[in-house]
């Protein structure tokens, strides 16, 4: 349990550890990284990996959620720690991960954040092709996976289409699964 300003960086450490878990789907685990996360946020001092790891824990909380209104709220809440963690750190990769995904994975019809989404998949193909970071091409792969089907959810079949080529033309095992991204319409 946090006690004071300062005292948290143990639990911080397994709020990590839970949120990892969570993103493979155990929901429990989502639950427990964002119960401490919660407690951590009010004593961090503005924190911006604790701001980011709130805002995707508040969201794989909200994807688990049954209750509608809880679930965009939950969402919400998370999208505004993730953009303000971003906004304080926009080149930081792993905050661009989690506000990617994030933004990806929400409905364009409700919470319009597709754009989010292109943005963040943007940056970091641009930074996995200047060699500058540890990112891998496993994520890279995945990258124009999604920076290809969010501009398929905008409508914008063109550019979708030249994302996609180039991934195929790197990695034709992606084939299929962009033919399913295209038969079932992006979202």
């Amino acid at each position: 349990m946090v006690q004071k300003k300062g005292d948290w960086k143990k639990e911080f450490e397994e709020a990590e550890k839970l949120h990892n878990k969570a993103i493979k789907g155990d929901k429990e685990a989502a639950k427990k990284a964002y119960t401490i996360l919660k407690q951590i946020k009010q004593v961090s001092l503005n924190d911006s990996k604790v701001e980011a790891l709130y805002g995707s824990s508040s969201a794989l909380v909200a994807r688990d959620q049954m209750d509608l209104i809880e679930k965009t709220n939950l969402a919400k809440r998370g999208l505004k720690s993730l953009d303000k963690a971003v906004a304080t750190e926009p080149k930081n990769i792993d905050f661009r991960i989690l506000r990617g995904n994030v933004a990806f994975r929400l409905p364009e019809m409700y919470f319009k954040r597709t754009k989010t989404a292109i943005e963040d998949f943007e940056f970091l193909i641009k930074e996995y092709e200047s060699k500058k970071t540890n990112l891998n091409s496993e994520q890279y792969y995945e990258f124009l996976l999604n920076l290809g089907t969010s501009y398929n959810t905008l409508g914008k079949s063109n550019e979708a289409e030249k994302v996609w080529n180039k991934l195929v033309k790197m990695n034709p095992s992606f084939k299929p699964i962009i033919e399913n991204v295209k038969r079932n319409g992006g979202e």
